[in-house]
């Protein structure tokens, strides 16, 4: 099956998203270049300055990175492992497991609307609201699949760590919030 690679630009690392093409070619690049601009991967975020902050960053390129699974209905995984940590690899690509075996994918990308670091006792922390509204989860018919009260807007409290030199997502919670 072809592939296409989309170099996001990390402060010291480049991650390369993969995504699956099949027989997209051109098309693909674009959407996967135009899904790291929406997130932040690759650039400022809409409506939002950049962040000079490598840990923020982090934070960014996971969202990028989880985006990309989930809208390749959890066929593509190779790009979560520079963003996260091995644990953390572990359990996302158990969701990826099920959106294949359930047959699901999003539509669209999430939106980080803000995105801080705090520090806190348990290490350094990302704090970040993002929206939802674009990312629906559907079958492969194109059916939603969650409920239609499911809130939009989500509140990250994201652990971030160095990992052999850069940061990287360690996990943390993720709450609904009118953020």
């Amino acid at each position: 099956m072809p592939q296409c690679e989309v170099p996001i630009a990390a402060d010291f690392v480049t991650v390369s998203i993969v995504a699956l093409c099949a027989a997209r070619g051109d098309e693909c690049v674009k959407q996967s270049a135009d899904l790291a601009d929406q997130v932040g991967g690759s650039g400022p975020i809409e409506g939002a300055a950049g962040s000079d902050d490598p840990v923020v960053n982090a934070y960014y390129n996971y969202r990028v990175a989880l985006d990309v699974m989930m809208r390749s209905g959890g066929e593509t995984t190779e790009q979560l492992k520079p963003v996260m940590t091995p644990h953390l690899f572990q359990s996302i690509s158990a969701q990826a497991k099920y959106y294949r075996s359930e047959k699901l994918h999003n539509t669209g990308a999430t939106k980080v609307l803000w995105a801080k670091r705090t520090i806190a006792s348990n290490g350094v922390i990302v704090s970040a609201c993002y929206d939802t509204t674009a990312a629906r989860t559907v079958d492969a018919r194109g059916k939603s699949v969650l409920p239609a009260r499911t809130p939009t807007r989500w509140l990250d409290q994201m652990r971030v760590q160095q990992l052999q030199g850069r940061w990287v997502v360690d996990g943390g919670s993720t709450t609904p919030n009118a953020c």
